[in-house]
C-alpha cells in the first residue's frame, strides 16, 4: 500500500521538512498544496521547482499531484483567470514530475435544505477540456476531486464521459460521496479505472440532522468504513496512493484537537499499514 499526504496542514514547511516527515513516517508520496506560504507556489521560479523536484526524487519520494486552489462552477466572472491559474499549475506539475493537478467544481454545501446554487455545466466541460488538452502536451493529468455537486459516482461518470479526455480522472475523497449516502462499493464501481488518487479521512455525522457535511475526526476514530473502502479499491485494481488529507486549516473541529501534524502522520501510517497487513 502506497501512502502519501497532502501538505495542506504544512504551511511554512520547507521541502527539506516535508522530506524528513515522509522518511520518518514511511510515506513514499507527497501531494503539494499550492498557495502562498507553501513549499511551492505559482510564483516559484522554474529553477526553484527544478531543485524541489530533484530533492524529492533523490529522497525516493513521488510528487503525486499539485493540490490547486482552483474551483470551477462555469458562471464565475473570473473563470478565464481561474483557468489560467489551472494551466500554471499544470506547468508546475510538469516541472515537478507530478502526474496530476487537482481541481474542484461547483459550490460548497453545508445544509441539506440549502437552495441549489447556479452552475453552467456545459462551461465546466469546456474548461475541463481546454485544461486537459493543455495538460496532455505536458504529460500531466487533470484530476477532479469528489466535492460539492460533483461528489458521487453517477454524476462524475457522466461528466467524464462528456469531457471525453483520456487524461481526465478522479480523486476519490472518501467522505464526500458517503455524505450523499452513496455506498463505497457503488462509488468505486462507477469510477473504475478512472480513480487516480484517494484522499483518506474520517468523520461522524453532526448531531444536527440538517447539516449535510460530517464532523471530521482523527482517521480511524470516525464512522467511515475505511477497511471496506480500501478493500473495494484493491479489488477494483486501484494501485495508486492513499493520501491523508488532514484539514485543520478549514475544519474547526480538527483545530480544536490541537494535534501536531507529525503525530497525525504517524498515527495514519500505523493505521493504514495495519489494515494492509490484515488483508494479507
Amino acid at each position: 500500500m502506497k501512502l502519501s499526504f497532502s501538505t495542506l496542514p504544512c504551511e511554512g514547511w520547507s521541502v527539506e521538512q516535508l522530506i524528513e516527515s515522509c522518511r520518518k513516517h514511511g510515506f513514499t508520496g507527497i501531494e503539494l498544496k499550492e498557495d502562498a506560504g507553501y513549499a511551492v507556489t505559482v510564483d516559484s521560479t522554474e529553477e526553484e521547482l527544478r531543485q524541489a523536484a530533484e530533492k524529492f526524487r533523490s529522497a525516493g519520494i513521488t510528487v503525486t499531484n499539485i493540490g490547486t486552489r482552483v474551483v470551477l462552477n462555469g458562471i464565475e466572472p473570473d473563470g478565464a483567470e481561474r483557468l489560467a491559474l489551472l494551466k500554471r499549475n499544470i506547468e508546475m506539475a510538469q516541472a515537478l514530475g507530478a502526474r496530476g493537478v487537482r481541481v474542484m467544481l461547483g459550490h460548497y454545501l453545508r445544509f441539506k435544505d440549502a437552495a441549489a446554487q447556479p452552475i453552467d455545466r456545459e462551461q465546466i466541460v469546456r474548461y475541463l477540456q481546454e485544461a486537459c488538452d493543455y495538460a496532455a502536451g505536458r504529460g500531466v493529468e487533470v484530476w477532479i476531486e469528489t466535492h460539492n455537486e460533483f461528489s458521487t459516482g453517477p454524476v462524475l461518470r457522466q461528466l467524464l464521459n462528456d469531457v471525453d479526455r483520456s487524461n481526465c480522472h478522479i480523486i476519490y475523497d472518501i467522505i464526500h460521496p458517503y455524505e450523499f449516502g452513496e455506498a463505497p462499493d457503488d462509488t468505486v464501481h462507477l469510477f473504475g479505472r478512472d480513480c487516480a488518487h484517494v484522499h483518506m479521512k474520517d468523520g461522524v455525522p453532526f448531531e444536527d440532522p440538517r447539516i449535510h457535511e460530517w464532523k471530521y475526526t482523527v482517521t480511524g476514530e470516525g464512522a467511515l468504513p475505511l477497511r471496506s473502502i480500501t478493500e473495494a479499491l484493491q479489488a477494483s485494481g486501484y494501485d495508486g496512493y492513499y493520501s491523508l488529507e488532514w484539514e485543520p486549516k478549514w475544519r474547526p473541529e480538527l483545530r480544536e484537537l490541537n494535534l501536531d501534524v507529525n503525530d497525525v502522520l504517524a498515527s495514519y501510517g500505523t493505521l493504514m499499514r495495519r489494515m494492509a497487513e490484515h488483508r494479507e
